[in-house]
C-alpha cells in the first residue's frame, strides 16, 4: 500500500445535518484533512437528531477536525477567510445567498483563492425560480420523482426509510469535487469551479428512462408496489416461517432456470410466459405461482432452493446484519472508539481501493475538539489569543 488516497488535500466544510458534510465524511474517510465549522451555539443540527443524541455525528462526521466559529463576527469571517486561503475545498449547504450575505459567495472566494473549489448544495440549487425555497431530504425525493412512484397504487406515496436525497447528493458533490481537483491539478488549468448540487436533481439523475419514455409515449410511470417492468416474478415474498424473500427474475434463460427449481418446467414452455413481453402481461398469475411455492417453504429452503442460480435473498433489519458473515467478511461494520458512547460499531469504508485504502481514525469529535489544533498549529494564534475568542463568542 502506497498510503492515504487523498492526503495533503485540505477541505473546510461550513456544512449542517447530512447532504455537504457526507461528501466531507468521505473525503476525510481517505485521508483529506477535513475542518468542519460549527457554530459555538448549538452546533451541527445533525447532533441533535436520531435516537441519541451526538450519536447520528458521531458516525457521518467522523475523521473531521470540529472546531467552533461564529461566521456572523467579523473576527469570525476574518479567521473563516484564512483559513479558505490555504484550501483546496470548501463544501457548504446554506441556502442559496446565505454565504454571499457573510461574503463568503463564489466571487469572494475566488478573490481569496483563485484555486479554491467550492461545492454548494441546496435543495433545488443555486439558481431558478426555487432556489431560496428551503430544501430537505423529503422534498428532494418528492419533486425529483422518487415519492410518486414509490409505494403501492392503492395508497398514499411513501417515503423511503432513509434519506436518500441527502446522502446521493453528497455522492453526487464528492465526485464534482474530485472532477474539478483533476481538471485543477491533472489537466494543469490551476483554477477552481464552483460546483451547484441539489437535492432533487440528485434524484432526478438516477430516475431510469422516466423522461424518455414521457417525452417517446407520455408514459407516466406510476406506482406498482414491489413490482419491477423488468423481473417477473419479482418482489418480496413472504416465506412459511413469516420472512421474506426477495426474488428477480429476469430474462428468458433465468425463468427457465426458476421454473425447473419449484418443479413447474411446464411454465417456461407455456405460451403465456415464453418471454419477457408475455411475462409481463401475465405477470399477476406468475407472481401468484411465485408466493404460492415461497409461502410452503422457510426462507432458508428458498435461499438453498434457488441458490446462485436465481437473483434471490433475505430482506435484512439491522440485526440480521451484524449477524450476516458476508458484512463480516468484508470488514462492513467496524469498531470505533466514540468518547461519550465507548466504543461504538458504525459502517465500514466505501469504496476499497486496493492501494490506498480509507479507514475510520475517530468517530465525530465533541464540539471545538480540535479548536486548540486548529487555531494555534494552522494559523498561529497564541494560546491567550485563543481564550479571548472563546471569552468573546467568537469560537
Amino acid at each position: 500500500m502506497s498510503g492515504v488516497a487523498l492526503e495533503g488535500l485540505c477541505v473546510i466544510e461550513a456544512g449542517h445535518a447530512v447532504s455537504a458534510p457526507f461528501c466531507g465524511t468521505m473525503l476525510a474517510d481517505f485521508g483529506a484533512e477535513v475542518i468542519k465549522i460549527e457554530p459555538p451555539q448549538g452546533g451541527d443540527l445533525l447532533r441533535g437528531m436520531g435516537n441519541f443524541k451526538n450519536m447520528w455525528f458521531a458516525v457521518d462526521d467522523r475523521n473531521k477536525k470540529c472546531i467552533t466559529l461564529d461566521l456572523r463576527s467579523e473576527k469570525g469571517k476574518a479567521l473563516f477567510a484564512e483559513l479558505l486561503r490555504s484550501a483546496d475545498v470548501f463544501l457548504e449547504n446554506y441556502r442559496p445567498g446565505a454565504m454571499a450575505k457573510m461574503g463568503f459567495g463564489w466571487e469572494d472566494v475566488q478573490k481569496i483563492n483563485p484555486r479554491l473549489i467550492m461545492a454548494s448544495v441546496s435543495g433545488y440549487g443555486q439558481t431558478g425560480p426555487y432556489k431560496t425555497k428551503p430544501g430537505f431530504d423529503r422534498l428532494g425525493m418528492a419533486m425529483g420523482g422518487l415519492t410518486y412512484i414509490t409505494g403501492y397504487p392503492d395508497r398514499a406515496p411513501l417515503r423511503p426509510g432513509l434519506a436518500v436525497a441527502d446522502y446521493l447528493t453528497g455522492m453526487f458533490t464528492l465526485s464534482g469535487v474530485l472532477m474539478a481537483l483533476y481538471n485543477r491539478d491533472v489537466v494543469g488549468t490551476g483554477k477552481g469551479q464552483h460546483i451547484d448540487s441539489s437535492l432533487y436533481e440528485s434524484i432526478f439523475r438516477i430516475s431510469e428512462a422516466t423522461v424518455a419514455d414521457y417525452s417517446y409515449k407520455g408514459v407516466i410511470r406510476e406506482r406498482v408496489g414491489n413490482a419491477h417492468i423488468s423481473t417477473i416474478p419479482g418482489g418480496h415474498y413472504l416465506t412459511r416461517d413469516d420472512k421474506y424473500l426477495v426474488l428477480a427474475v429476469g430474462g428468458d434463460k433465468v425463468f427457465t432456470r426458476f421454473a425447473e427449481l419449484i418443479g413447474r418446467k411446464d411454465l417456461a414452455e407455456d405460451e403465456r410466459f415464453k418471454n419477457g413481453e408475455a411475462r409481463h402481461a401475465n405477470r399477476d398469475i406468475i407472481d401468484d405461482i411465485a408466493a404460492k411455492w415461497i409461502r410452503e417453504h422457510t426462507l432458508q429452503e428458498c435461499l438453498d432452493a434457488f441458490g446462485d442460480d436465481i437473483p434471490n435473498g433475505a430482506i435484512y433489519s439491522i440485526a440480521d446484519i451484524m449477524e450476516d458473515p458476508h458484512f463480516k467478511a468484508r470488514d462492513n461494520v467496524v469498531k470505533v472508539d466514540a468518547g461519550e458512547f465507548g466504543s461504538i460499531l458504525m459502517q465500514g469504508v466505501v469504496p476499497k481501493l486496493s492501494e490506498t485504502p480509507g479507514e475510520v481514525r475517530w468517530a465525530g469529535p465533541e464540539m471545538g475538539a480540535f479548536n486548540r489544533e486548529i487555531y494555534t498549529d494552522k494559523l498561529g494564534l497564541s494560546s491567550e489569543e485563543v481564550e479571548q475568542l472563546r471569552a468573546d463568542g467568537v469560537i
